[in-house]
This record gives C-alpha cells, sequence and structure tokens, in this order.
C-alpha cells in the first residue's frame, strides 16, 4: 500500500520481512550496483541470510553509518576473516557485519568499504568517507541502500529529539558528517547525512516489532525533519523512491 508517497509492505513478521527484503536486493542490485548497509540490531539477521546464501551479486557494499570509537588496534583488512577490527572495537557496525559472515562472502568477488581506519580523528574519517561516498556514486549506475528507524524516530546516525538546526545548515553540500551528541553509550557518529541519503536510487527501511509503534507514528505524523530525522522518507523524491518493510500497522 502507500501511504504518503512510501510504499509500505506489511509482512507478518520479522522473518518473513527479512525473506522480502532479500528478494528485493536479489531484484534491484547487481555489479553495477554499490549497496548501503545500516548497522544496528534490525538488519543483522538479514546480513547472515545473505552471507549464509552467497547469491548476491553487486559492485561493491558500503556503510550506511558508523559508531566511532577510538582506536589505534584496527586490524587490516584480509579476505577470510571474520572480522577486520580488534576486540577493542567492540560494538562498531563494522563488526558486526563482518561478524555475520557478510564482508567475506563480499570480499570474494568485490570491495567493502569501511567507515573507520587506524589513527584518524572524527573529523578526518567524516572528510575521508565523504570522498569515499561520492566516488562509489559517481562510478556505479545504481546505489541501494538499507536503512531502519530507531525507537525514537531516528534513522542512520541522524540523531531524533535534538535541535539540529545547527547541524542541517551546516551539511547542505556534505554527503557524510560527523556528530559528537548522539543519545546513547556512543555519541559520536559518523553517517551520511540527508542529501547523502537522497542520492541513494533505492531506498529500502525495515521496521520490525512492537517497540517500533512509537517510531513509526512518530515518522508519519506532521512535523519537523530535524525533530524527527525519518520524517525524511516522506519528503518528494525521497518517498517515491522508498520501501518500508514492516509488522507493524500503519
Amino acid at each position: 500500500m502507500l501511504k504518503q508517497g512510501i510504499n509500505i509492505i506489511k509482512v507478518k513478521n520479522p522473518k518473513e520481512g527479512f525473506e522480502v527484503c532479500k528478494n528485493l536486493l536479489y531484484k534491484n542490485v547487481s555489479k553495477t550496483s554499490v549497496l548501503f548497509l545500516s548497522g544496528g540490531s534490525t538488519p543483522k539477521f538479514l546480513y547472515e541470510i545473505l552471507a549464509k546464501e552467497q547469491k548476491l551479486s553487486v559492485g561493491a557494499v558500503a556503510m550506511v553509518d558508523e559508531r566511532y570509537i577510538t582506536s589505534s588496534k584496527i586490524i587490516p583488512i584480509k579476505s577470510g576473516q571474520k572480522s577486520k577490527i580488534g576486540g577493542s572495537l567492540e560494538g562498531t557496525n563494522e563488526k558486526m557485519i563482518s561478524d555475520t559472515g557478510l564482508v567475506s562472502y563480499i570480499e570474494n568477488h568485490a570491495r567493502f568499504y569501511p567507515i573507520l581506519q587506524k589513527n584518524e580523528n572524527i573529523e578526518g574519517t567524516a572528510l575521508r568517507y565523504d570522498d569515499t561516498v561520492r566516488y562509489l556514486f559517481n562510478y556505479f549506475r545504481k546505489s541501494v541502500g538499507i536503512l531502519g528507524i530507531g525507537a525514537d524516530g531516528h534513522t542512520a546516525g541522524l540523531s531524533a529529539g535534538i535541535d539540529n538546526s545547527e547541524f542541517i545548515i551546516q551539511n547542505k553540500s556534505d554527503l557524510v558528517t560527523s556528530l559528537n551528541n548522539f543519545p546513547g553509550e556512543y555519541k559520536e557518529r559518523i553517517t551520511l547525512t540527508f542529501l547523502g541519503l537522497s542520492k541513494l536510487d533505492l531506498i529500502i527501511v525495515l521496521a520490525f516489532g512492537k517497540e517500533k509503534n512509537k517510531a513509526l507514528k512518530l515518522t508519519f505524523k506532521e512535523g519537523s525533519v530535524e525533530e524527527v530525522p525519518a520524517r525524511f522518507l516522506l519528503q518528494k523524491g525521497i518517498a517515491e523512491k522508498t520501501i518500508l518493510i514492516t509488522d507493524r500497522s500503519i
């Protein structure tokens, strides 16, 4: 069904939702595509399925957002490693994705672009990854992103419920930015901006479980994007290329 321009696919449970998402990826992603992956707990099972089935054909895989953790112990990438980062970086999105086995599979035929690098501050990380993202959008014919919606209405690493006015103004031309005020344990984040997300050709959003009821209600409620970043998905030009897969009634 359509709601405020977004194509909503209602499923019975998360397992069915992951199957729907998996099939959408198999249909819409190819060697001429770059796939951007979000962190968080919601898509982890999806990544495990993709790693197990080993059917995904893609030109490159990159990340939507990352928890910035200062460390000099990032392990160099080697194909076949279960995780590419050290134990001191436990909790990063990269480690979660790596531990599903998906990175090892991807590296058999394509390149994985992590966000974190050894001995690099958060500002430098954002600037370098901005260059990487621009290269990927320019090089590949198609881009697809997997996003989630947090219980507070945040998406990617764009925080909700705080004054983001200055952040929004400063990032009219940046595709990637850094934040140091994200609520919770990991306050420092590197993330695609709204402009960066708008460059995606297809956005697939996953929202499962009763804890997402409030988030979805906030998303579709009239109000500012600064307050609830997920409302970005309702904007003209974005909604038309967004698919929301959920087991919630909206």
